[in-house]
């Protein structure tokens, strides 16, 4: 195969590449080869080489081709088989493209991930050739930037502006070739984090590069590694898609960016924060997706029933509790999704709207401009509501309106933050709301948290850790499910998340209890007896069914308090 980069001559004139006495380079290899290390990370981690010669180390000891990046041209055909973040992400940069084969430029051609990647993402069988990794990274920048990548990233990703406000589709051929890179990282970043079903995009400043991660299933993972040079031409890029101050860098500033894709609207709300090495920015990607149905989220039988009775109460409240990211917003929507009907008038007021639901009214406040969860409640009881969803019950103000609309004849769904149904009680009763108030309209207290799902594709069986088994109460002979890891999930073992749940129905003795001003032991110990069903209970029904693992429940539900015993449980059963 004819190359179209210049070789290296070292390793023909000397016979050893510079930098090593004879025999030096062959100590190396056998020394990596006995502790099965990569010999890259022998040069580079341990002897701290310069990379010009690990590179031609790596040639002479392993068999690859020494390639310049400086000299010769690199194939558009083969750059755009391979998306920037890709080639970002392993450090890698496509040279040459011959039938089923890649040439591929690595600074580490041993990097197995790397080329597994490549050949998922290209469906090209790869040939690795060395190069040194700042080559690599300067090829990067220059040759993405030459081909125009930005309207390719787009036509793949559909995204487009929500409004003419707002143009994410500038065309490049009046920006220089590094503005038009800025435009297509800023465009693959949101695609990726829709695509991915991410919640969360963290953009990260650091003293070598930006780091961007993605939340997805509660978890952050890495996506992309970003020069410096471009750290603060993205910020500014998001900094005017967000309508936030450029030129302000020392203050945190909120906004927000509308677009949309395939799936419908897409609003992402943005925080920047000044951190040591820069502004750091998180995403926040809401209403990308439609909001799953009740029956999804992994309430039992039973457990649906008792929301389902709640939900069709004419009036009284519905309060769902949980920690930030625990799924109440998600839980609510679920929920007007199965109350909405032609003669149900339903209006809500949110901070921010996360999902657009059809045929229901929904409304934004906005604390600047003064209006308030206080007085959109006040107005929205004049607009003949038959269910009103509040976002959150933030104050003793709002809380009164939501308990006393609930008192006069409508259905009032909420959230408030706390880590379980009794704490709920407990933070209402701090802020203010009269016990006979709570007694009298609440219809139902739901605590959740989210758990990830075994991926179904590698799931396989596996025994935990005696002492967790022992935490949980579980039978420590029973069988127990775990993800091995695939492409499937990314090689984390799981995918998806399910709803842990816990509900309290407010029985007459309850009441009397609150009413009398019982503290929580005794609380607890009341419900128990009535059946009480705690987070705890419904996490170890989960794992039994194989849908989690004993590591991710400890992870996620806290068990010491969270309810009572379940070995105890299963004595009295037994």
């Amino acid at each position: 195969m004819r190359m179209p980069l210049s070789m290296s001559k070292e390793l023909e004139r000397t016979g050893h590449p510079a930098g090593f006495a004879h025999g030096e380079l062959d100590l190396l290899t056998a020394s990596a080869k006995a502790r099965n290390v990569a010999l890259w990370h022998v040069l580079t981690v341990e002897r701290r080489l310069p990379e010009d010669v690990v590179a031609s180390a790596l040639s002479e000891s392993l068999g690859f081709s020494r390639v310049r990046l400086d000299a010769g041209q690199v194939q558009p055909e083969a750059l755009k088989l391979l998306p920037p973040p890709v080639a970002r992400k392993y450090v890698c940069l496509p040279l040459e493209l011959t039938d089923r084969k890649l040439v591929l430029a690595m600074a580490n051609p041993q990097d197995i991930h790397a080329i597994d990647a490549v050949q998922s993402v290209t469906d090209r069988r790869v040939h690795p050739v060395v190069a040194t990794r700042r080559e690599i990274l300067k090829g990067i920048d220059r040759h993405y930037a030459q081909i125009s990548t930005a309207p390719r990233v787009f036509a793949e990703t559909d995204l487009a502006p929500a409004d003419e406000a707002i143009d994410l589709d500038r065309d490049e051929a009046s920006q220089p070739a590094e503005a038009a890179a800025i435009v297509a990282v800023c465009h693959q970043i949101l695609f990726a984090a829709v695509k991915a079903d991410a919640s969360d995009v963290h953009i990260e400043p650091g003293p070598t590069g930006v780091r961007v991660r993605l939340r997805v299933d509660g978890m952050l993972r890495d996506y992309l590694d970003l020069p410096v040079w471009m750290q603060r031409q993205l910020l500014s890029r998001i900094k005017v898609l967000a309508s936030l101050d450029i030129a302000q860098q020392r203050l945190p500033q909120d906004g927000r960016i509308k677009a949309r894709s395939r799936d419908g609207a897409i609003d992402v709300r943005v925080s920047t924060l000044p951190t040591q090495y820069g502004e750091k920015i998180v995403l926040r990607v809401l209403g990308s997706s439609a909001a799953p149905s009740l029956l999804d989220l992994g309430l039992s039988d039973t457990q649906l029933a008792v929301v389902d009775e709640a939900l069709h109460q004419p009036q009284g409240l519905l309060l769902v509790t949980g920690p930030t990211g625990s799924g109440k917003s998600t839980t609510l929507y679920s929920m007007l999704t199965r109350r909405q009907a032609p003669d149900v008038n339903v209006v809500t007021v949110e901070d921010p709207i996360e999902r657009r639901l059809p045929g229901i009214t929904q409304s934004q406040v906005n604390d600047k401009a003064g209006t308030t969860f206080a007085k959109y409640l006040r107005a929205i009881l004049r607009q003949d509501p038959d269910v009103i969803m509040i976002g959150e019950v933030r104050d003793l103000e709002s809380a009164e309106i939501a308990f006393q609309a609930a008192l006069t004849g409508h259905l009032v769904l909420t959230t408030l933050h706390t880590n379980g149904t009794l704490e709920a009680l407990d933070r209402l009763l701090d802020i203010g709301v009269r016990p006979l108030m709570i007694t009298s309209v609440t219809n139902l207290v739901v605590a959740q948290r989210l758990a990830r799902l075994v991926c179904p594709h590698c799931r396989v069986r596996y025994q935990p850790s005696p002492a967790a088994v022992e935490k949980l109460g579980l039978d420590p002979h029973g069988e127990f499910t775990r993800g091995r890891g695939c492409p499937s999930c990314s090689q984390t073992g799981y995918r998806g998340r399910v709803g842990i749940f816990e509900l309290l129905r407010l029985t007459t003795r309850l009441k009397e209890l609150i009413r009398g001003g019982a503290g929580e032991a005794e609380l607890r110990a009341a419900a128990t007896a009535d059946g009480m069903q705690w987070l705890s209970d419904d996490a170890a029904s989960k794992i039994r069914q194989g849908l989690t693992t004993v590591e991710e429940v400890l992870r996620v539900v806290r068990i010491d308090g969270a309810g009572p015993s379940l070995r105890a449980i299963a004595h009295r059963r037994g």
